[in-house]
Order: structure tokens, then sequence, then C-alpha cells
């Protein structure tokens, strides 16, 4: 008996040595299904950013054009138009997809030397932070994406957050102009580009334009610095603009497992027939009749930029607005329910049902979302037409840095640019714009007859030349300002962010079309706080309302 116990205490202290040992060694082993950070795949954090980074931007653009008309705003003021729960996506976006995963892939790739890699996540994450102070104003970005080790992240002032996105832009410069280790698998911007050292050279272009963007927002607050920045940059000369260095994401013509499509030809173009949403009424007006109404040469844009799917009003089940009188606060010139030529939109403000007009309201066109040349054919549109949606983000265009420059000759009296300068840019910004727009079928296969082509063109220089006697005949900076960020405006088509700021910034375009209700309510100058940061963050708190400005814009005059 003696003997057993003693063996079996043998066995229980061995077995508790053997338990230790295994958790020991256990805890060497590499799990894997729990694979550590080193082993992880730099080209895969590079995918998942870039992939993540176009949903973050259409996000934000698509906010914008709806509050600069471009498409339709269905909220009945702005107080109420959108929720805090609204912005929720776009919060979690940016710093789950995006900046996150740019943090992970810097601590990765930087000590393995992947320069490429490293340089598009701290540009990305540059470009992303900038933009969210745009939209939110004050930020979390010191204390934000800490995990469990903060877990209320503090708001930084946006200034300081700027400073911040324009410091990530210097560091991706730096990367990019360093050899890397290895080369990006796969670069879903610039890998069009004949080689890598061309590819990270046109990243470096992006970050230093993104720099100017970031300083002609700066010059209402801190026009020295923006002055500075501004003539650095153009002595460089390294800026965006061609359309080789455009910087855009492509989306693919595949229907399902995934859908690559265009996100606004999806809306337009669907199996079940009827567009989903509404091109803005103001727009529509602007490109299709404004020019023509003030007896200047029509837009040739707008054969690209939209299709009709009908010519003739709708009846009043379909069109209850064109049964209507306008709002009595609209004035003689403003556009109000426009259907003539069959350009059908919806008003800034309409909260009304939507009626069955799904079939007849007009799409977008084959720019920049990929789908149908406006040929007259006025037919309802279906699942494959067009080029199938493979259309583009205009994230920041060649013509983007044309106008920034236009505007930042104009308004900072510092900048080294001349007057003969700022009309080459003005004039240059419009040609660039159209002949990318009446170009862009030839890049995704889709044929446009050559008669529309050739018009399009002999329009395009009638148009340009009457923009060149304008500017001339406009006798203060300020008309000159209202007529090139008003053509800026017009070229901005799918990119909101871009309108928002610069009506933010400048109170232009004039005399857009105001709201249905004559009340509506402070203008949206930034976005509610998401409603969990806003609730259960014990640093967060909701701000009054959507009138609260962003710290760059002190632009006094009233928006509406």
């Amino acid at each position: 008996m003696k003997l057993f116990k003693k063996i079996m205490m043998v066995a229980g202290v061995a077995g508790l040595v053997a338990t230790a040992c295994n958790k020991k060694f256990d805890a060497m082993l590499e799990n894997p299904n729990q694979p550590l950070p080193a082993q992880a795949d730099a080209d895969l954090y590079v995918n998942q950013i870039q992939l993540a980074f176009p949903g973050y931007f259409d996000a934000v653009q698509s906010f914008g054009a709806e509050f600069t008309r471009q498409s339709a705003f269905t909220g009945a003021n702005y107080t109420n138009g959108y929720s805090p729960q609204s912005y929720s996506g776009t919060w979690s976006s940016a710093y789950t997809s995006i900046v996150k995963n740019a943090d992970a892939l810097i601590e990765l790739a930087a000590p393995r030397r992947q320069t490429y890699h490293v340089g598009i996540a701290y540009i990305l994450k540059g470009y992303t932070m900038m933009t969210m102070v745009d939209c939110f104003g004050d930020v979390p970005y010191t204390e934000a994406n800490k995990g469990n080790a903060n877990t209320n992240p503090k708001l930084d002032p946006g200034k300081n957050v700027y400073n911040a996105a324009i410091a990530l832009l210097d560091s991706g410069i730096a990367n990019m102009g360093r050899t890397p280790s290895t080369n990006v698998a796969n670069d879903m911007y610039y890998g069009h580009l004949s080689s890598t050292a061309t590819r990270r050279a046109a990243w470096a272009t992006l970050a230093k334009t993104l720099k100017l963007r970031a300083y002609l927002n700066l010059r209402l607050t801190d026009a020295a610095a923006a002055t500075a920045g501004i003539n650095a940059l153009i002595t460089g000369g390294d800026l965006i603009d061609t359309d080789a260095e455009d910087f855009t994401f492509r989306y693919g013509t595949q229907l399902a497992n995934p859908n690559t499509r265009h996100p606004r030809y999806n809306d337009g173009y669907r199996a079940s027939g009827g567009a989903r949403g509404y091109i803005g009424t103001y727009f529509l007006h602007a490109i299709a009749v404004e020019k023509i109404l003030a007896g200047q040469p029509r837009d040739p844009r707008r054969e690209f930029y939209f299709y009709r799917q009908a010519f003739a009003p709708g009846s009043q089940s379909q069109q209850p607005c064109a049964y209507n009188a306008a709002p009595g606060h609209y004035g003689p010139n403003d556009p109000f329910c426009y259907t003539a030529s069959g350009h059908w939109g919806r008003d800034h403000g309409d909260n009304s049902g939507i009626p069955p007009d799904g079939a007849q309201r007009t799409v977008w066109g084959i720019y920049p979302a990929g789908g149908k040349f406006d040929d007259v054919s006025a037919t309802a549109v279906g699942i494959n037409d067009g080029a199938k949606g493979a259309g583009i983000h205009p994230i920041w265009m060649s013509w983007f840095t044309d106008f920034t420059l236009m505007e930042a000759g104009i308004t900072l009296s510092g900048v080294n640019l001349t007057a003969a300068q700022e009309k080459a840019y003005f004039l240059s910004g419009i040609n660039k714009n159209m002949a990318r727009v009446f170009g862009y079928g030839a890049t995704v296969g889709l044929a446009i007859p050559s008669a529309s082509l050739t018009t399009a063109a002999s329009r395009q220089t009638t148009y340009v030349n009457s923009m060149s006697n304008l500017w001339d005949a406009a006798a203060t900076d300020a008309a000159k300002l209202d007529l090139g960020l008003k053509e800026y405006y017009l070229t901005t088509w799918g990119n909101g962010i871009e309108s928002w700021n610069m009506y933010r910034r400048t109170s232009r375009p004039r005399a857009l079309q105001p709201m249905l209700v004559a009340s509506p309510g402070a203008f949206i100058r930034s976005f509610y706080y998401p409603a969990d940061f806003a609730n259960l963050n014990t640093n967060g708190s909701q701000k009054a309302g959507p009138g609260v400005k962003v710290f760059w814009d002190t632009n006094p005059d009233a928006l509406f």
C-alpha cells in the first residue's frame, strides 16, 4: 500500500512537471491560426488599406455632393437631415479599416525596409486624417486606436491633426524616395504605370499635391504658412498635372462575387429596373441649361456626365413637384423641379415620398461612373448598359491642381503667380477636365460615335474661348473667383468633398438652389460626431449642431 502511494505521488509530480513544461513549450510554438505580427504579409496589409480607402472616400464625397447640390439632399432641414448615427460607418472605416491597418503596416514593414509599402500607408493615412478634420473638425488622433490601453480617446484640435497629416505626407514622400527591399505586389492606384520607380514617384507627387490641398484650406487661418507652403510646392514643380498622375480608384465590370462596379452605376443600372437616388436638380441645371440661358455656349459635358432615360415630363404621380409652384423664397433664376429636355433630378431638401419614377430619372453617364453615353435614345437603362460600371473615383485630378493654384494666386497676395498664370491655370483646368471626360469611353472600351466626339471637341473650343473672354471682362479678383470656382465646381463631378470644402472656404459657387423650406437651419459646416463616440466615450460629447465650423473655416458668409 505504501509502495502504491509513493508511485502515485511520483506520478502526480511528474504530471505537474509535464503540464508546466507543456505550457512553457506551448507558448513557444507558432500557431498557424494565430500568426505573430512579425509573420504578417505586408502586401495583404496594403491590399486591405487600398480596398478600404475607396469606400471611405465614397462616403465623405457623397455627403459633400449632397450639401453642394450635386446629388440630392433629401433632409427637410440641415439640423435633422442627418443624425449622428449616419456618420458611424465613415468614422469606423477611417479608424478601423484604414488608420489602424496603416499603423500596423508601418510597424511591420519599416524594419524590413519595405519603404514602398510604408509610403503608401503614410500617404493614405495622411489623406484620411486630413479629410476626417474636414468633415468632423476636432477628432481623436494621439490617443486613437490604442485598444484596451485607452478606450476613451480624447479629441485633438483639428489644427494639430492637420499638421500631423502634413507630417505623415512628408514621411510618405521620404519613404517613396528610398529603394525598397521588396515592391508592392498590387498597387491599385498607380499599378498601371510602367515601372516600380515610376509608381513610387507618382505616390510622392500625390503626397506633395495633397499638401497643396491642405495649404489652400489653411489660407483663412494661417495665410503666411499657406503662402510659404504653396510657394515651395510651386518652386518644386512636382505636382499632379497629367492624366497619368491622377489619383483615382478604378472600378471593374464584374457583377457578382464580388461586385466591382462603380457605386453610382450600381445605383442607376439595376436588373429590376428603376434607379436609386437622384442627381441634384441644381447640378443638372448648371450643366444642361444655365450657360444657354445666360447667352453663353452650352456645356459639352452634358452627354458624358448624365444619361436621360426619358424626355417627356412625368405624370403627377411620377413627378408631383412639376404640378406645383416654386416656393415663394425662390428667386426668378432658381431652378425648380427642372424637367426640360428630360433632365430629371430632385430639388435640394425634398424629403417627400419616392414616386414611381425609377425608369425616368436621369442617371450617371459614362464619366465618372462607367454608365452610358447619352445618345438621345431615351430608353430605360439595364444592368449591363454602357461601360458596365468601369468608372473611377476622381480623388485628385490634374485639373484640381490647376484650379487650386488659380485660387491660391488670386486670394494669397504672396503666392508667386502672375495674373497671366492664374488665367492660364483657369483655362487649363477646363481643358484638362473636358479632354479626360470626352476620352473616358476610349479608356474603358466603350465606343462613342466619332461624330459626337468631334462635336464635343468643337464645343470645347467654343466654350473655352467664351470663358477666356469672360475672365478678361471680370474687373475684380472677386469676379474672377466667381467665374473660376464655378468652373471648378462643374469639374468636381464625382468628388463632393472638394466641392464642399470650396463652398465652405469661399462661399462659391454663388446662387445655388435654396432648400425647399425657407428656414432650413444653419448650413452643414461639419458632421455630427457618431452616436457611439459622443454617448459612450467619457471624453466625447456631441457638438451643438451641424453649423459648427471646422478650424480652417472662418468664412463669415452665410451659406444656405
